[in-house]
């Protein structure tokens, strides 16, 4: 990406140098037009450095197609802006005002959606207008640590009421999950339904187990699975996991397939996991134990398996340290 960008900055740097000879003037119906005469290299190293600005393109049209979404049609105004950059270059007060462009743009394309993740109801006009008045020092409205406190107690209060509406949204789910045919509850709170009954050994908390699984939020949406680790199974010490799972890991024979319904204080709490499960979260696994491992022996290196292995970045269900 840092080669593009590059080669973003010298796309088109040999135009700004064009000349216009009085010779080649034409005239079209009665106005005289300046018809700019080409940059010609005249030395190997002009035509070194004009093949390079040439080359150093290469990719540019992919990297503004996909990072400002700009088309083809488009490229003039895009040559215009690199023209008036190149000319202004040892310009300070031109550089001020390109940071300030640069800066409008991190707000509307970083700030701002990372402040609407946590906040409802965000007017990016007031946002805009706030961080100008600060930029402007204008502290009609709130100082700057008044605006920084008002923000944070907002915030802090949106977070709160939002991570309690995820709260909610499990402990119904629950109470109703609870009620259904072969639905089976736990003194923990942690629910499971037999999907397929095992006949064998039941691990204890300091087995290696084989399994394979899925897990899925509420909404359905799928967060990790042995699917996606491009191996069979996983294997994972029973110990080091999520309470639901060493819970329901402890009572399962193996040959068993059971889906677990783990509440939030079983899962990963008011801390969450990832972008994808949030603060308080109930979670749905379906977990099918495979087998028990055999201790490895002294002379023997354990191997590692599953997702630990694969170089991905996983939400497994071991536990927050």
């Amino acid at each position: 990406m840092k080669k593009i960008i590059l080669l973003a900055l010298v796309v088109v740097a040999s135009a700004s140098f064009s000349t216009v000879s009085a010779k080649d003037k034409k005239e079209k119906k009665g106005v005289v037009a300046a018809v700019p005469q080409k940059t010609v290299p005249a030395t190997a190293a002009d035509s070194l450095s004009y093949a390079a600005g040439m080359a150093m393109t290469e990719g540019l049209s992919t990297y503004l197609q996909r990072q400002y979404g700009l088309t083809e049609s488009q490229m003039p105004d895009v040559v215009r802006g690199f023209k008036e950059a190149i000319s202004h270059r040892n310009d300070s007060t031109f550089k001020a005002y390109a940071a300030g462009m640069q800066i409008a743009e991190m707000l509307q394309d970083r700030m701002l959606p990372g402040l609407k993740g946590d906040l409802d109801n965000i007017s990016d006009n007031f946002v805009f207008d706030g961080f100008t008045a600060s930029l402007e020092k204008d502290y009609t409205v709130y100082t700057d640590s008044a605006a920084r406190k008002t923000f944070e107690e907002g915030r802090k209060a949106a977070i709160e009421k939002r991570n309690q509406g995820y709260k909610a949204e499990g402990e119904r789910f629950l109470a109703e999950n609870k009620t259904k045919p072969g639905v089976k509850t736990t003194a923990s709170g942690l629910q499971y339904k037999v999907l397929k009954a095992g006949n064998g050994p039941v691990p204890t908390i300091n087995d290696k187990v084989e399994v394979v699984y899925e897990g899925k939020t509420l909404d359905g949406n799928v967060f990790d699975a042995t699917a996606k680790h491009g191996t069979k199974s996983d294997k994972f010490g029973v110990g080091g996991l999520i309470k639901g799972w060493t819970e329901a890991l402890t009572m399962m024979p193996v040959g068993s397939k059971w889906e677990l319904y783990i509440p939030q204080e079983l899962a990963y709490g008011e801390r969450g996991a990832g972008q994808n499960i949030k603060p308080f979260a109930t979670l749905i696994f379906t977990l099918e134990l495979l087998g028990i491992e055999e201790p490895a022996k002294k002379d023997e290196p354990a191997t590692k398996k599953g997702a630990a292995t694969t170089g991905k970045k996983t939400v497994t269900p071991r536990k927050r340290k």
